[in-house]
């Protein structure tokens, strides 16, 4: 492996009949066997609440060779997004019900 760099499918976030987003990527930086992805990535985009809804953001990692000229693709992961939104809303629904009794 030499500069690994991650492209994160933003459109993977909004219903087919949205509004078109440009996906983000990192940059490749520094080769190495096991390189680190040390990049904050930030992006505002409005999701669905409802929970059938709910969704995954999709990643794709890629090799970086020869100049850009080779982008091999390494491995893909996806993200819970809509999942860890309900998760987080349900914890603090339940912390402000604790805080309302005392």
């Amino acid at each position: 492996m030499k500069k690994a760099f991650v492209k994160f499918n933003i459109n993977s976030l909004v219903p087919p009949n949205g509004p078109a987003i440009k996906n983000i990527q990192t940059q490749p930086t520094a080769p190495g066997p096991n390189p680190t992805l040390n990049t904050t990535m930030k992006f505002m985009i409005p999701l669905p609440i409802e929970e059938l809804y709910c969704p995954r953001l999709s990643c794709s990692v890629y090799d970086y060779i020869f100049k850009g000229w080779n982008q091999p693709l390494i491995g893909v992961f996806t993200l819970p997004i809509g999942e860890l939104m309900i998760e987080l809303m349900k914890e603090r629904k339940e912390e402000t019900e604790a805080i309302e009794e005392i």
